[in-house]
């Protein structure tokens, strides 16, 4: 399920005579294009968990998922079937309106603000959140549009990003990598994220999930005035379809019953690796509010977090999306030590 996420070496390169519209394949969508947000950083930052409580509080906005994997672009998606279904209605045992069979048939990264504007008109949304997290897929849309002169539809950018030491703690749990292996990939997503929308002068936002979880209203407010739409007093839960996510994204959705109940319906083998999955997890489920984000706090020692913060470019990397590194390591590093 995890891929690399170095946009640079893995990405395919952009052609313009390569792509065909979407549009022309779907019924006409709205007059006015809907805003397209794309939402990048990597693996581990919350991007699921920001995106439906996006989804659910802020009026007229609706997180898609993870595109790059409902398309199945070569280089930025995984191979196996994940992400070819909507989470939430796969989750619940329901078949999905939007992300139907008819829509999987015609969907195609070749187009990815048209699959943006069909969805849109599907789901009665007026702004489209993509949470592919790459930079590639991002660098694909905008040669899209460049590629297409009438196409004006606008695009913002929210950065999500989790500290490098959270980060590359679990990026080795996940892959059993070492931490200067994750730390290098945090800083060069981050990096290639910075130079994308500044190169191309995208409005854009840092959400730093340590931040969110301490305080989500605060952020959701932030986030509806960086979309310019209004933010609902409560949650509407029911709004939820978008391709992907982990399973303990789903938790506050739909509660940890449901969960452990899914995953015991699930064949030996499949049941097996969704545990494996979830295991770090399980701790931090809540049916009510996610706990904060504290499970790398006092978690290595002075030369585990050295490993980390010696990674050339990543501590100014880290400020620029506006972290205090000093504060960071005094939270990480075991007492003692």
């Amino acid at each position: 399920m995890d891929v690399n996420m170095d946009a640079e070496t893995q990405e395919v390169p952009a052609s313009a005579g390569r792509f065909t519209s979407l549009r022309s394949k779907l019924p006409k969508a709205q007059d006015r294009s809907p805003a397209s947000v794309f939402i990048i950083g990597t693996p581990f930052s919350g991007s699921t968990l920001i995106g439906r409580d996006m989804t659910t509080r802020i009026s007229k906005a609706h997180y898609v998922g993870e595109l790059n994997n409902y398309t199945k672009l070569p280089g930025l998606s995984g191979d196996d079937d994940y992400g070819r279904v909507c989470g939430p209605c796969d989750l619940l045992g329901r078949r999905c309106p939007h992300f139907s069979d008819a829509f999987r048939e015609i969907a195609s990264y070749d187009d990815i603000l048209g699959m943006h504007a069909q969805l849109a008109r599907s789901l009665g949304a007026s702004t489209v959140i993509d949470g592919s997290k790459f930079v590639g897929w991002l660098r694909h849309a905008l040669a899209q549009r460049a590629a297409a002169p009438a196409n004006r539809a606008s695009l913002k950018v929210i950065i999500t990003a989790r500290n490098p030491i959270a980060f590359t703690l679990s990026h080795q749990h996940r892959t059993g990598q070492q931490l200067w292996q994750g730390a290098n990939i945090w800083r060069d997503i981050y990096v290639d994220a910075l130079r994308t929308v500044n190169a191309h002068g995208l409005p854009n936002m840092v959400v730093r999930y340590e931040d969110y979880m301490a305080d989500r209203e605060s952020a959701l407010e932030r986030l509806a005035a960086f979309l310019h739409l209004p933010l609902e007093a409560k949650p509407d839960n029911t709004r939820l379809h978008d391709a992907g996510g982990n399973w303990s994204s789903f938790v506050p959705y739909v509660g940890i019953d449901q969960i452990n109940e899914t995953i015991e319906r699930l064949s030996e083998g499949a049941r097996a690796d969704a545990e494996e999955f979830v295991k770090h997890a399980r701790a931090y489920w809540s049916d009510d509010k996610p706990k904060a984000d504290t499970r790398w706090h006092r978690s290595i020692d002075v030369g585990q977090a050295n490993t980390v913060l010696s990674t050339p470019g990543l501590a100014d990397v880290a400020s620029l999306v506006g972290y205090n590194l000093a504060e960071i390591v005094s939270k990480a590093v075991r007492a003692g030590h």
